[in-house]
């Protein structure tokens, strides 16, 4: 963190929650126990971290080195990619390193953040069991071999997870702890409008109250470069509204957080229940579900099914990374002319296909939401 925001605050607890809490002062034992003796732990952050994981990442180092008084590195498989968390990076001096830059045999305690083993998001190398598990995403695989998985769907936020073991046991924590576990479950929960728990808000009120204003405010308000926009053309002028659901394809993206960027502004369209969008780096498709709040149909459970097991996430919301050539399998092979530039096309209409029969949208229902992608304007 910043020199400007290393003064400690202590977070006061309410006794709104005891049962909470108790669950707080259980869990940081357990990690305590698991943690106390070891002297090179590692903090492995989702794929491509979001301000979630790098918020709770940040915390739970801060957390150790406090307590135990032993310094964590934190590491990440993919990119931080969005201008917003980047700043973040900058404006806390929250320190990151590639995970292909360590040697994982030289580590005597791995922490897993904001994600978990068997996850879309886990990019752990092969053969590495994590010591402990911090993360609130629903989960369809068993933690075998975790000494501690502190594991929890109920909590809005990982940020709000790490947070509670600071507040619910009186932990002081830095100006600028209190400023990543902010951006954090802000971000995460939409300003606690989606998949919040009374637990969300009292924490996020306890980090708020003691964050810096002045940092969230150059974090949230940072400049974009003009590709943002250039995605976002893109984006609107290949969306379709299909009954109730709108799809679109960003086509390639230098960063997978663009696909989340585009699938919040596009559900603010009234009359939607479904927004999916897809783009892609690499090999690899990314996708983001929005979805209104149903008892039948569940966001997470249409990204693991779209995706075949490589996605996954909450009721209103989720994501998935698909290799090309899962969805590839199940397409006709293009013409030999163009077959590089038809391939991703055709990854994103199989994708689509899939997603529209698991909403049960109704093809026949389908229209731009602007203009067609082949449409002349007068900018040409």
């Amino acid at each position: 963190m910043s020199s400007e925001s290393r003064t400690a605050v202590e977070p006061t607890s309410t006794n709104g929650h005891p049962r909470a809490r108790r669950e707080a002062v259980l869990n940081l034992r357990r990690l305590i126990g698991v943690a106390r003796g070891k002297e090179r732990p590692l903090i492995h952050l989702q794929h491509n971290p979001d301000p979630d994981a790098l918020g709770s990442a940040a915390a739970l180092r801060a957390l150790l080195q406090r307590l135990l008084g032993i310094d964590a590195a934190l590491a990440y498989t993919g990119r931080v990619g969005r201008v917003e968390n980047r700043a973040m990076l900058r404006h806390l001096n929250i320190k990151i390193m590639p995970s292909y830059k360590l040697d994982y045999d030289e580590f005597d305690l791995i922490l897993l953040v904001d994600t978990h083993p068997g996850a879309g998001t886990c990019r752990l190398p092969p053969g590495v069991v994590p010591d402990v598990v911090v993360d609130h995403h629903p989960s369809v695989h068993e933690m075998e071999g975790v000494a501690f998985p502190y594991y929890d769907p109920e909590f809005g936020s990982t940020s709000t997870m790490v947070g509670a073991l600071f507040v619910e046991n009186g932990i002081p924590m830095d100006r600028g702890v209190a400023t990543a576990l902010t951006y954090g479950i802000r971000t995460d929960t939409m300003d606690l409008s989606r998949g919040t728990s009374p637990m969300d808000e009292h924490i996020f009120r306890e980090v708020y109250g003691h964050s810096d204003k002045q940092i969230l405010s150059r974090i949230e308000r940072a400049r974009v470069p003009q590709e943002y926009f250039v995605v976002l053309e893109r984006g609107l002028r290949h969306a379709q509204v299909t009954d109730f659901a709108l799809t679109t394809f960003l086509g390639e993206i230098n960063h997978s957080d663009s696909v989340a960027e585009i699938a919040d502004l596009l559900f603010r369209l009234e009359g939607l229940k479904w927004v999916m969008v897809a783009g892609y780096t690499g090999d690899t498709m990314f996708c983001s579900l929005r979805a209104l709040a149903a008892k039948t149909i569940r966001a997470g459970e249409v990204a693991r099914d779209i995706s075949r097991g490589h996605g996954g996430g909450h009721d209103t919301f989720a994501a998935a990374q698909v290799p090309m050539a899962d969805l590839l399998a199940d397409v006709e092979a293009p013409g030999e002319s163009d077959a590089a530039a038809a391939e991703p096309a055709a990854a994103y209409g199989q994708l689509r296909e899939r997603f529209l029969k698991a909403v049960r949208a109704k093809k026949s229902l389908t229209r731009p939401l602007t203009v067609p992608p082949d449409a002349r304007t007068t900018g040409g």
